[in-house]
């Protein structure tokens, strides 16, 4: 490498060799600092690191100051810890960890003993205890013999503090001179899990003795770190009063299965640990700091902290990556990576998740600090240099920009115009250079005084300056622009400003374009609904102000969806082009016409003084409408259409209102047959609300069951006997009691409830016949209607394959009925649709026949089993010849077709005379 590379290397890197170098003396020299750094990072990153614990298995029962009050001054007779330990056993807990330490002899020992050897289960706590003044020799505090003897286990209560002086950590196992003790939360899981503990032994057997025999150089040991996750509030055990529990036996059952740990909280007699979660300073009771350890070990969420030579050399390693790249980067890139700050701390967390090991990132994080801030040092010194070169490319910079510049003068006068400003201006740059900007502008804008007022704005106030509109400008070439003046003042007062001049002719264009797309339908061109209200609302408030009249036509066209369905959207939206059209012809110059969405349209009419106008426009509509439209393919289409209308501020001074009005009309008229316009009637609001109260009544209805199948016996007229059942619904109406169907069979039509409705009627009707032969009783074919609505597609043929699966019919048993105009409404579809339920097997009636059209050779084309006379033929037909003429007629026919024949409506004996006589098969009524 040459010396000159060398140098730009050092240059580059040095800064990163420094840092590594500051990284190994904060590692090796233990800084506290450093230290406290790390153990922040810990209790910031092991929350979010941290994997989901198992639901927690412990309790605390506190010795708190409730306790104490009731039972007295601490210490008390060990007999009271015995019936708790005796309370606790027969409650069936898994173990029980006491985290008070029982050095010395006291009464009540003997049943404290006695206790814990019935329990088996009780863990005793043991602690380090420094020897006397000048012996540098660590001892341990063990309970008295009489007690360690029947205890489970026994664990020590050695915690540590960092450098903070918190609690976090303990360990698996110390002890003075081995670390032979489990920690007391280990001990605990231990014996709640049934593991067979060694036994206690080395204890001085001496009845007054209290501590383990010690040389004088004896250390404390310490094996196996147990770094414990910061103690959230989530995570804590719940706790129980010490006298609650005494007092109330109930409270113990509470706790089978679980392990238990019996610990101080008063405040005075708690030796209470800082922990990282305490509040205020506030320390958390030793018994609930090893309950947490407990639950930790339990659930496998403890950590080992990485040792130092591991430290640091991943603190290195993870520095040699900026220094490796960095030093290749471009400035921005080198910027961003900044970012890898955050590598040390997503590496610690990524550790603590995978292998819970912690990986303190505070000297990675610090040295990478100070690499970084050597580095970007070095960065400026770099770039200060090659600001010469960038003022330097400025000039070219601005000649390449597409916006016209000018540069000016304090006295206003060009110095500068680059090549976008000599094509809008035609001139040089020599031609320009000293000529006053006003005089330059006046050349080609009208509004020179605006624009050389705002340039002295800048001027004057050091700030830049957009005129808010563009100004017009006329080019050398006859061209006509829209140009955006901006002036910005440059450098410091006395150095002139720069005037910007951007070309927004096109995006103007674009704006007016998408302003007409926002308020205009895109398919016809007609005002949409927004624009539609924001011109009716200014109708309605010219109109109380003139003492004028505003009128809505809400235009719907009448089975515009047959033309979508049977001849695709693409004809469909040809036909609303042509509706959109002669709508516009038909109405005055100032009127507005809107299409209100899919195939309905609003035409709004102000300045009127009577209804008259109204009424021309809303026959001419019709009128217009009427006639056939050309589709393509040499279609010829008939449509027709209803028209709602509501007249302002008579009907309401409300926009939304109005427009409903004109809707409820529409509606209405549609309802009464379509091709036809209707005026808006107060009755109308009324009849909405029992409309919508029925909908919302026959909803609820389905859900809760309401509706009921009547079943009206079918009579062979030959042998008197049964020959078939039709299945008539009724509604049992909270309120109203039983509804027939002609009350609510058109709303449920309209609502499209009634597919629901017809599909619960066949469903039920077999299920209701499969019971009948299940209860041994004779069955007979038994007919359900179906509408035109479950007829518009093939959904009917899989309600009934089901409804007879489900209940096992025979589909001979089952016959379906539909009117006559239902299945001449769309030939093919119904020839389609009753061939597929003929395929079933299940039998076909025509309903009502006679009240409607009908082609005889489609009649033929149908799988039909049963015509059924419509009752009003058979009323009369004793006394009346044409319907009797009728009557015979249609016999005739369907014998003739091979077809069995219903008389409905048989209700005395000569129609059933009249009806044997000409050969009708069955009679269905209330005789």
């Amino acid at each position: 490498m040459s010396l000159r590379g060398l140098s730009s290397a050092l240059g580059a890197r040095g800064g990163w060799l420094v840092a590594a170098l500051i990284t190994c003396v904060l590692v090796l020299s233990g800084w506290s600092p450093l230290k406290r750094l790390d153990l922040v990072a810990y209790d910031s990153i092991e929350p979010l690191s941290r994997a989901e614990a198992l639901p927690p298995a412990s309790v605390v029962v506190a010795i708190d100051e409730a306790t104490l009050s009731a039972l007295g001054r601490w210490p008390w007779n060990r007999s009271v810890h015995a019936a708790l330990i005796d309370r606790l056993t027969a409650s069936g807990v898994a173990a029980v960890g006491m985290s008070i330490l029982f050095p010395e002899a006291a009464p009540g020992d003997t049943e404290f003993a006695e206790a814990l050897a019935a329990s088996r289960r009780v863990v005793l706590a043991l602690a380090p205890r420094a020897e006397d003044e000048g012996i540098t020799s660590v001892g341990e505090l063990l309970p008295v013999p009489q007690l360690a003897g029947n205890a489970a286990a026994l664990g020590h209560v050695d915690v540590e503090l960092g450098a903070d002086g918190l609690a976090r950590r303990t360990f698996a196992h110390a002890g003075s001179g081995s670390a032979r003790w489990d920690a007391l939360a280990l001990a605990t899981l231990r014996v709640a899990n049934g593991e067979r503990q060694s036994p206690i032994t080395g204890i001085n057997t001496r009845r007054d003795a209290r501590l383990m025999p010690v040389s004088p150089r004896t250390p404390w040991a310490r094996e196996g770190e147990i770094l414990l996750p910061y103690p959230d509030a989530a995570s804590g055990p719940r706790t129980m009063s010490y006298f609650a529990l005494l007092e109330k036996p109930e409270l113990a059952r509470q706790l089978e299965g679980l392990s238990v740990f019996i610990g101080t909280t008063a405040g005075g007699i708690d030796g209470g640990l800082a922990t990282p979660s305490s509040p205020r300073g506030q320390p958390m009771p030793a018994v609930e700091f090893h309950a947490r350890a407990f639950e930790a070990l339990r659930s496998n969420l403890t950590y080992v902290t990485a040792g130092t030579g591991t430290t640091l050399g991943l603190s290195l390693l993870f520095l040699a990556l900026p220094a490796l790249l960095m030093g290749r980067m471009a400035p921005g890139g080198a910027i961003a990576a900044s970012g890898l700050i955050l590598v040390p701390p997503l590496a610690s967390g990524f550790a603590l998740n995978t292998a819970q090991l912690w990986l303190p990132p505070g000297a990675a994080m610090l040295g990478f600090a100070f690499g970084y801030l050597l580095w970007f040092v070095n960065y400026l010194k770099r770039t200060r240099g090659s600001l010469a070169h960038a003022r330097h490319d400025a000039d070219a910079t601005l000649r390449s920009i597409t916006d016209a510049v000018i540069t000016i003068d304090e006295d206003t006068r060009v110095t500068m115009i680059n090549p976008v400003a000599e094509r809008f201006t035609g001139l040089s740059h020599a031609e320009t250079r000293g000529r006053l900007i006003g005089d330059l502008l006046r050349d080609f804008t009208d509004l020179t005084a605006d624009a050389l007022g705002t340039v002295l704005a800048s001027l004057k106030h050091r700030q830049p300056i957009r005129l808010p509109d563009p100004i017009p400008w006329c080019g050398p070439d006859g061209r006509n622009y829209a140009l955006r003046l901006t002036a910005t003042p440059v450098g410091k007062a006395g150095e002139g400003a720069v005037v910007v001049l951007n070309d927004v002719t096109e995006t103007l264009a674009i704006t007016a374009r998408l302003q007409h797309e926002a308020t205009h339908d895109l398919l016809t061109g007609l005002p949409n609904r927004a624009l539609l209200l924001d011109r009716l609302h200014q109708a309605l408030a010219n109109a109380q102000r003139r003492g004028t009249l505003v009128a809505l036509l809400f235009v719907d066209l009448d089975r515009f969806k047959r033309i979508n369905d049977s001849l695709g959207h693409y004809v469909g939206d040809q036909v609303l082009q042509v509706v959109a059209e002669r709508l516009q012809a038909s109405v005055r110059a100032g009127d507005t016409v809107a299409r209100w969405g899919g195939d309905e349209f609003i035409v709004l009419m102000d300045n009127l003084n009577d209804r008259s106008a109204v009424i021309s426009v809303a026959r001419k509509l019709l009128e217009v409408l009427e006639r056939e439209v050309e589709a393509e393919g040499g279609t010829d289409l008939v449509l027709s259409c209803s028209v709602g209308i509501s007249v302002g501020p008579q009907d309401s001074p409300d926009a939304q209102t109005l427009l409903s009005m004109a809707d409820k009309a529409m509606y209405r008229g549609k309802i009464e047959g379509g091709a036809s316009y209707t005026f808006f009637a107060p009755d109308m609001n009324t009849w909405s609300r029992d409309r919508l109260s029925m909908e919302g009544a026959l909803r609820h209805g389905l859900i809760n069951r309401e509706f009921e199948l009547y079943y009206q016996p079918q009579v062979d007229i030959d042998s008197g006997r049964l020959s078939g059942l039709e299945a008539l619904i009724r509604w049992h109406r909270p309120g109203s009691g039983v509804v027939r169907p002609d009350v609510f069979i058109a709303a449920a039509e309209e609502t499209g409830l009634i597919r629901s409705m017809g599909e619960w009627a066949i469903r039920e009707a077999t299920a209701q016949v499969a019971r009948w032969r299940a209860e041994g009783l004779e069955t007979v074919p038994l007919a359900v209607n179906v509408s035109a609505r479950q007829c518009s597609d093939m959904g009917i043929v899989d309600a009934i394959r089901e409804a007879l699966a489900d209940s096992g019919l025979d589909p001979r048993m089952l016959k379906v009925e539909l009117t006559e105009s239902t299945a001449m409404r769309d030939p093919e579809r119904a020839a389609e649709l009753l061939g597929r339920i003929d395929a079933l097997g299940v039998g076909i009636a025509v309903d009502d026949f006679g009240t409607g059209y009908s082609s005889l050779s489609l009649l033929k084309r149908f799988p039909i089993s049963e015509l059924k006379i419509d009752k009003s033929f058979v009323g009369d037909i004793a006394a009346n010849n044409d319907d009797a003429a009728i009557v015979r007629g249609t016999i005739a026919l369907a014998h003739g077709l091979g077809m069995k024949v219903v008389a409905e409506g048989v209700e005395t004996e000569p129609q059933l005379d009249f009806l044997a006589r000409h050969g009708c098969n069955v009679a269905q009524g209330y005789l």
